[in-house]
């Protein structure tokens, strides 16, 4: 992983690929959470051992369902669907254009854009944590480079999932968790390889910024949560 998909923390992919070089390994970066949100540029990291790197449109306001797989040309794949000839013979079956072109679109805006939109955003998610620390909350991974737009905390004795459901009701959309796996009861396996006890891990929420947010959202989500943790608190004390 380029960038988390929980937590939002930036890997040391370049380090890592020259790492794997050294033992003559192919070497892939899924890149997704990243898109659009920093600079992204291929060749820098192929130079440094990075064979392949995968993009989806829906990250940067694209068609949903369109994606990209940038490859070394000395990378040789077998395809996994026989027959057809598409995607030069790696896949068969019709291509979605009108959701490529859509892509490639959104990929153009993103690149023209995303100097821009980085320093608004991570103005933003300064705002939104400072918030989040007055009310006690804690943040994770707040000491190393993160992307610009995901905020990942938990309260003590307060629920994840209760709380995503209590701010859905007040309008905020939120997860816990990672969303593509949302059906997993579990606490966060990422949280859990970082250390964090079971008990806190339960509660974290992800916040996910956008270039269509602004700063009074951030204030009027801030203080939905005041208001719906004093709740969800007054409930813990009374059972």
């Amino acid at each position: 992983m380029f960038a988390n998909n929980e937590t939002g923390v930036v890997q040391d992919v370049v380090a890592l690929a020259n790492a794997a070089s050294a033992t003559g390994a192919w070497f892939h970066s899924d890149v997704v959470q990243a898109f659009g949100k920093l600079p992204i540029d291929f060749r820098e990291l192929n130079a440094a051992g990075v064979h392949a790197m995968t993009l989806s449109g829906h990250k940067a306001g694209g068609p949903k369902g369109a994606a990209a797989l940038i490859l070394d040309k000395r990378v040789e794949l077998q395809p996994l669907i026989a027959g057809g000839g598409h995607e030069r013979g790696l896949r068969s079956g019709t291509e979605n254009v009108a959701a490529i072109v859509g892509f490639g679109v959104a990929a153009e805006l993103a690149a023209a854009r995303v100097a821009e939109l980085s320093v608004r955003m991570r103005a933003m998610q300064a705002k939104l944590e400072s918030g989040l620390a007055g009310l006690g909350a804690r943040v994770f991974a707040m000491e190393v480079r993160r992307l610009p737009n995901t905020s990942y905390f938990a309260f003590p004795n307060i629920d994840g999932e209760t709380l995503v459901g209590k701010l859905d009701r007040e309008g905020f959309a939120v997860a816990s968790g990672a969303a593509c796996s949302s059906a997993n009861p579990e606490p966060s396996h990422v949280l859990r390889a970082m250390g964090v006890v079971p008990e806190i891990a339960r509660g974290a929420v992800r916040v996910s910024l956008g270039s269509g947010n602004t700063e009074i959202e951030i204030e009027q989500f801030i203080y939905a949560l005041r208001v719906t943790v004093g709740r969800l608190r007054g409930l813990t004390a009374i059972s």
